[in-house]
């Protein structure tokens, strides 16, 4: 997955180079397991934020996953981010967030606790769109064939 991954990041981003693109799909991989969210959803995160730029500065947020800490490494930011995001979707799924219409729990990243009606109406987030591009990306081929040798 971690080469998928990979692979994805250079089709979409030519300037990032093979090794580095490698190391963050290393990264986004092994974060997102231990923090139990979505590879894909930490990558499209990351592209939204920063366009996997790690030194990206917007509106005192900082890095690649553009987060409130000024973390050096792509490691930490990343970590930082899939944690943001796991902490995001327990506490939507503990029943915390009440606001209606309905939106996905990963829009609190952005606007924290309080997520402002308009952006609550799933119009066309740039996240889904990231996301589905990505996961097209990943299993053009389809999912790995079943054989005796890996049964």
């Amino acid at each position: 997955m971690i080469a998928a991954l990979a692979a994805a990041l250079l089709a979409f981003f030519p300037h990032i180079e093979k090794p580095r693109a490698e190391y963050y799909a290393a990264a986004i991989m092994e974060e997102s397991y231990h923090a139990g969210v979505d590879p894909l959803l930490v990558a499209s995160r990351a592209w939204v934020e920063s366009g996997f730029f790690p030194a990206a500065l917007h509106a005192g947020t900082y890095g690649m996953m553009q987060t409130r800490r000024r973390l050096v490494t792509v490691r930490e930011q990343v970590r930082e981010g899939a944690r943001a995001l796991a902490y995001w979707r327990q506490w939507h799924a503990r029943g915390k967030c009440l606001q209606n219409p309905p939106h996905p729990s990963w829009r609190h990243y952005t606007f924290g606790y309080i997520v402002p009606r308009w952006a609550r109406v799933p119009v066309s987030w740039k996240m889904d769109r990231v996301y589905h591009l990505l996961e097209r990306e990943i299993y053009r081929h389809g999912p790995p064939r079943r054989t005796r040798s890996n049964i």
